[in-house]
């Protein structure tokens, strides 16, 4: 009797594994048959799964954001300050960076390879992106309006410099590999700590 395939979990396995080869290898180096010997599955099997590596890769982003996005959902709908969700989101921006690693590596890889072709990066990026800024700007409204940051704070200009820190810290994850993440949220705490209204602790 045949051993019935649980289709769902190969699924997610062949983009696992197709995440753990294009962060070592680069995405544009990595080919339909090097995901399906490292899957130990033929081409025939793997193209049953997916059309091309495009297809794993556009499922690998939309899965990860899917989960990032929930995160960033829970702390915003809690009943805590606006400034303490904005650290919390912060502190889960950093610790995505460190704990996806190959996902990084891979996104950045994949990033550069758009801007020497001039192509448009796929949307679940962007929106990512976007939906980030808009809660983070959010809360730094609310906490404006709650005084627990100065009334003529520039919302723009905080996300920006915060913004700064994040690509600063996945600069060097996939670059030097010199990157701590104590270090990185402590940072990141020194200018949430300087933003703050000045008759609040910090």
């Amino acid at each position: 009797m045949r051993r019935k395939v649980d289709h769902a979990r190969r699924r997610r396995e062949i983009v696992t594994e197709s995440l753990r080869l294009f962060g070592m290898k680069g995405y544009a180096a990595v080919n339909f048959g090097m995901i399906a010997q490292a899957c130990e599955i033929s081409r025939t099997t793997l193209y049953t799964y997916f059309k091309d590596k495009r297809a794993i890769f556009n499922e690998a982003i939309d899965e990860a954001t899917s989960r990032i996005e929930a995160k960033y959902a829970e702390i915003v709908h809690s009943r805590r300050p606006a400034d303490v969700k904005l650290r919390q989101i912060c502190v889960t921006v950093h610790s995505i960076l460190f704990d996806y690693y190959d996902f990084v590596c891979v996104i950045s890889d994949y990033l550069a390879r758009l801007r020497r072709t001039a192509e448009i990066p796929v949307a679940y990026i962007k929106r990512h992106t976007i939906g980030l800024r808009r809660i983070m700007h959010s809360l730094i409204v609310e906490a404006k309006a709650r005084g627990e940051y100065p009334k003529d704070l520039d919302s723009n200009r905080a996300i920006a410099l915060l913004w700064t820190q994040f690509e600063a810290t996945g600069m060097r994850i996939t670059t030097t590999g010199g990157a701590d993440l104590t270090e990185a949220i402590d940072r990141t705490n020194m200018i949430l700590s300087v933003l703050r209204s000045p008759h609040l602790p910090r």
